[in-house]
């Protein structure tokens, strides 16, 4: 198997996502590089949020929970998979024909560039802290629209409205996942503020 180019994966997932998750559905990675490489994202995302916390003033709002590295590694690893789950059966539930391993790959892709995006921005941040707002701003949004091309291209809906539909339903049932996983790893809602 040869791996694509990965910076021009990256540029043609920014100017054509169909085409884009249609070329990382085409290499047919393996479950268990996918899984590997999803745990090196959670970790590195980690690892980033570790050096972010102590160096820039964050909202008050952001729960105290996510400045320990380990459990923010836990929760963004716990979301991730859940909604990877939920992806599948959700949109196989609505017709769609994607498979588990279909849509792991896309959403390691997609971790990994969010994953440079937000290096970027923190860099960017020193700099100018207007621009990295806008920055992060646009990239969220834009990163939406490419999640749901990516997810209409591997489920074959043709609709991008359904597509939609099951990004909201995955939505509410990883906010219900990821609730009852924070309790069963004894987080109390004392931590969380």
């Amino acid at each position: 198997m040869t791996l694509p180019d990965l910076k021009q994966l990256a540029l043609d997932t920014l100017r054509s996502p169909r085409d884009a998750a249609r070329q990382i559905l085409d290499m047919r990675l393996d479950s268990p590089v996918l899984w590997t490489a999803l745990a090196l994202i959670v970790v590195l995302n980690a690892i980033l949020n570790g050096i972010t916390i102590p160096l820039l003033p964050l909202p008050e709002t952001v729960p105290m929970i996510f400045a320990a590295p380990w459990m923010f590694a836990i929760v963004l690893g716990g979301g991730i998979v859940i909604s990877t789950f939920l992806l599948t059966w959700v949109g196989r539930m609505l017709g769609g024909r994607a498979e588990l391993v279909d849509i792991l790959a896309l959403i390691v892709w997609l971790q990994a560039l969010r994953l440079v995006v937000q290096a970027a921005v923190f860099v960017l941040f020193f700099f100018s802290t207007l621009l990295s707002d806008l920055i992060a701003l646009a990239a969220g949004l834009y990163g939406l629209w490419i999640t749901i091309a990516f997810l209409d291209e591997a489920q074959g809906f043709g609709s991008v409205l359904k597509t939609i539909m099951v990004l909201v339903l995955t939505m509410l049932g990883v906010a219900f996942g990821l609730s009852f996983f924070l309790l069963l790893i004894g987080a109390s809602s004392a931590g969380l503020s």
